[in-house]
């Protein structure tokens, strides 16, 4: 049951964010200890939770009705109707604020809401910055921006040149500046006394950050902070708030590296949430204050959401979905509807390995019904969403497309930059040479008869769009071919990569590459925060937290289906977990970056490489029927034929993503590996919406190739196979193995690799 003091908790009145409405001078840290006063030392509170997660082992399916309805009780999930599911994996999530109410990092009657999602981001990071940019030039009063790690980078150029455009913008209005709060983790020994360390200007922009100085962006106040919890304490949150009324929570941080990433853009009653979660994170006192924060339900402006624009993208999941995509998510249906899961990702039968999910008995409809549905469009009940099984009626109203805002933003204006990123126009700075490098190249595609990328105007500008359909028009524009698609993947750390698919690989077509997911319009679902708080001391006592909790649940209490993306995978009471819902019954699917960050995971109670954990996990089944349901892959490029090792640095995928039954959907910074599980500060959203996790699982599928080359054999090796994949005409013999992989062999000398590897961490070359 839930305990008279969690519920207590959950029914206070006051949050961090009220108090500091009704007294603009109290620091988050007092406010909180308002709230929920710190009286146990964490190091002992931890060792609380760890005694209570081993008690509470065997409660997990014994749920009563009173504990559901308890649940919904503590949460703010008006007109809306969790699913049992949902309700019971938010139920367990509560228990473990009994030993540690401040494990959530958030106030406790916000971590339970609803919200919208109007677009999601499966791209690499500077398609993720570009969308902080254009939000960052719209603001009107505050912008909360929180990365672990926060390196100068084309991915932070695209960040400091957006905060001098709106500072441009609201000094030519005459507007008010806009507070600024930026926060990250840079290491620090002061933090062995003090753990938020106010960063000074001098700091901040110097070399290895290059944030601007106040004189240079006259139009925003900049307040900078670096937290970190000594020794293995990781501020590893990745997020932004926007005005108080928009919140994006992404897997990246903002710096360069070759990753495929997923961020979400929330709007709704949870960004009351992100904010009191931020105001929490951020600690120390603010300079300038940011005033008044208008909750959700006490703002009429913020009931509009910001769903996509007017114009229509063919390539684009939105309110218009394209008689193409409709045709091709039916014929999928059909076609997989009698494969047998052992042909998933073998002799290429399978296109997404999601057929479970897809055909799940909670859709309670045949493909016939669906045919019929997707081709009718609209529906006398309102849009049933892409695969004509969701989708909720919404109000003429909320047909609007606007971002509410209580005063009209400047207008949309170009700015010139020495430097621009073409196609795309993002900004970097990093000479002329580049711009004419790219300018020169597009000119002789041009002389040649080829596509003409960008003219020297556009490589010349940053442009910043006005609507979600601008953003993804602008990218879908430039990905015709293979080449371009290649183009696109590749960053700045690794230019030259090149892509291995050829014009015969329909499976894995680039029309289909849709890293811009705008969702249909849709009414508010229930949505619950689902953080950790970061914990500095060595060894694995900080596991009962409401991540952790709502990872295990949502395992524990799966009926179908379990799909799991994320880079690493070695946490050891996740690690037990697996086996365990596969010999219940379950399929698991599970999409990992091959040799990421292998180094650090060498490092003792790390637990072990992904190959290592892999091995194991297939060595712990007995039947072949059981070893049919564990179903692993190794990412693979959307421009690649075969997955690539990760110490390429070439291809890797950054995502972290929880499927649980085709509803219940768990997205943010946390990975599945020790760090992330026992000592990262972590922010998660667990939503409850069929039609959010049905688009998210096609942008998987769209956005990769893993579920066609990447599935390892059932002894956690993956070989190359004639006929399955083309890698024997690629050079690769019938079972020959990827370069790099080492499979479960044991790995000389991996305590020494370890350490360098916990070194790269800490400096940002490693894998956080």
């Amino acid at each position: 049951m839930i305990s008279p003091k969690v519920q207590q908790l959950c029914a206070l009145e006051s949050s961090v964010t009220s108090l500091m409405n009704e007294d603009p001078g109290l620091t988050p840290a007092k406010a909180y200890d308002k709230i929920v006063p710190q009286k146990t030392p964490v190091v002992i509170s931890a060792l609380a939770q760890k005694r209570s997660a081993k008690s509470n082992e065997d409660d997990y399916t014994n749920v009563l009705t009173e504990d559901i309805q308890a649940a919904r009780s503590c949460g703010n999930f008006e007109g809306t109707e969790p699913s049992d599911l949902f309700l019971k994996i938010f139920y367990h999530v509560l228990r473990t604020l009994e030993d540690d109410p401040r494990a959530g990092v958030v106030s406790p009657n916000l971590m339970g809401s609803t919200g919208v999602i109007p677009l999601t981001i499966m791209s690499i990071i500077p398609d993720i910055m570009r969308h902080y940019a254009n939000l960052i030039v719209k603001a009107q009063s505050s912008i909360i921006l929180a990365t672990n790690f926060w390196a100068a980078s084309h991915a932070s150029h695209i960040i400091t040149d957006a905060l001098r455009e709106l500072s441009r913008r609201r000094v030519e209005a005459d507007l008010p500046p806009v507070d600024v709060k930026i926060l990250y983790d840079r290491g620090n020994l002061k933090q062995t006394l003090r753990n938020h360390l106010d960063v000074h200007e001098k700091e901040y922009n110097g070399e290895k950050v290059q944030i601007p100085k106040a004189e240079e962006v006259p139009g925003i106040t900049l307040q900078v902070v670096n937290f970190h919890v000594p020794p293995v304490g990781t501020f590893h949150a990745k997020w932004m708030i926007v005005d108080g009324r928009i919140a994006v929570l992404n897997s990246n941080n903002i710096q360069d590296v070759a990753n495929l990433e997923m961020m979400c853009h929330y709007e709704g009653a949870i960004v009351d949430s992100f904010y009191d979660s931020a105001m929490i994170s951020w600690h120390n006192a603010l300079n300038p204050s940011l005033g008044v924060h208008k909750l959700f339900y006490e703002d009429e402006t913020r009931r509009h959401f910001g769903f996509s624009g007017t114009r229509k993208i063919a390539k684009n999941v939105g309110d218009d979905v394209s008689h193409k995509t409709k045709q091709f998510r039916t014929s999928y249906l059909k076609e997989h509807e009698n494969y047998n899961t052992s042909d998933l990702g073998r002799n290429r039968k399978d296109l997404v390995p999601f057929a479970v999910q897809l055909g799940a008995p909670h859709h309670k409809k045949s493909h016939e019904q669906l045919e019929h549905e997707t081709s009718a469009g609209e529906l006398k009940n309102g849009y049933r969403g892409p695969l004509g099984v969701g989708g909720s009626p919404v109000s003429h109203s909320d047909q609007q497309d606007h971002i509410a805002n209580t005063e009209s933003p400047p207008p949309s204006i170009r700015t010139t930059s020495n430097t621009g990123y073409i196609g795309r126009t993002i900004a970097t700075e990093e000479g002329q040479d580049e711009v004419a490098k790219v300018l020169k190249q597009a000119a002789e595609e041009a002389e040649s008869g080829g596509k003409h990328l960008a003219s020297a105007a556009d490589a010349s500008e940053i442009q910043y769009d006005d609507t979600l359909s601008a953003e993804a028009e602008r990218v879908q524009r430039f990905l015709g071919t293979i080449e371009d698609l290649t183009k696109h993947l590749n960053t700045t750390i690794q230019p030259n990569t090149k892509g291995t698919l050829t014009p015969s690989d329909q499976e894995a077509r680039v029309q289909d590459f849709n890293p811009y997911i705008i969702h249909p319009r849709h009414k508010p679902f229930p949505i619950a925060m689902v953080n950790r708080r970061p914990f500095g001391s060595p060894g694995h006592q900080s596991v009962r937290v409401p991540q952790n909790e709502a990872w295990i649940a949502a395992i524990r209490l799966a009926e179908m289906q379990i799909f799991i993306q994320t880079p690493d995978l070695n946490a050891s009471d996740l690690v037990e977990e697996i086996p365990k819902a596969v010999k219940r019954g379950v399929e698991v699917v599970l999409f990992l970056t091959l040799g990421y960050n292998d180094a650090g995971e060498l490092l003792p109670f790390q637990n072990g490489t992904n190959e290592q954990i892999v091995c194991s996990l297939f060595e712990s089944l007995k039947s072949d029927e059981e070893k049919e349901r564990l179903k692993v892959y190794w990412y693979t490029a959307k421009d690649m034929r075969m997955p690539i090792h990760a110490k390429t640095k070439q291809r890797t995928s950054h995502i972290k993503l929880m499927v649980v039954d085709g509803h219940i959907g768990i997205q943010g910074s946390g990975n599945q590996d020790t760090q992330s599980w026992y000592h990262s500060q972590e922010t998660n959203v667990m939503v409850d919406s069929e039609e959010a996790v049905q688009e998210w699982l096609w942008g998987i599928r769209s956005n990769q190739n893993t579920h066609i080359w990447g599935r390892v054999d059932n002894d956690g090796v993956w070989r190359a196979k004639e006929g399955r994949d083309n890698n024997v005409a690629d050079g690769y013999a019938p079972g020959g193995q990827i370069p790099g992989a080492l499979g479960g062999a044991k790995i000389k000398f991996g305590w020494v690799k370890g350490i360098k590897g916990a070194i790269e961490r800490v400096q940002g070359a490693g894998g956080f």
